[in-house]
């Protein structure tokens, strides 16, 4: 699942996020919009507290999309 349809689903603000991440807002949005992906500590904290639901793979996903969406600018 995407860390941006994670927090949808969990009714979490970027706020509220960072809070529970350990992480400033900005970060929480741009790694919910693919801008920028965890860290391998953050990857691990994000995989736990949302059991298991968003993984590396998903950040990756969210990376890829965002590039995508990107390229279909230029």
């Amino acid at each position: 699942m995407l860390f941006n349809d994670w927090l949808k689903k969990e009714k979490l603000s970027y706020t509220d996020a960072s809070a529970q991440f350990g992480v400033s807002r900005i970060t929480i949005y741009y790694w919910a919009i693919g801008t920028n992906r965890p860290s391998p500590k953050y990857n691990h904290i994000i995989y736990e507290k949302t059991r298991g639901e968003v993984t590396a793979n998903d950040h990756q996903r969210a990376y890829e999309l965002a590039r995508e969406y990107d390229d279909a600018d230029i």
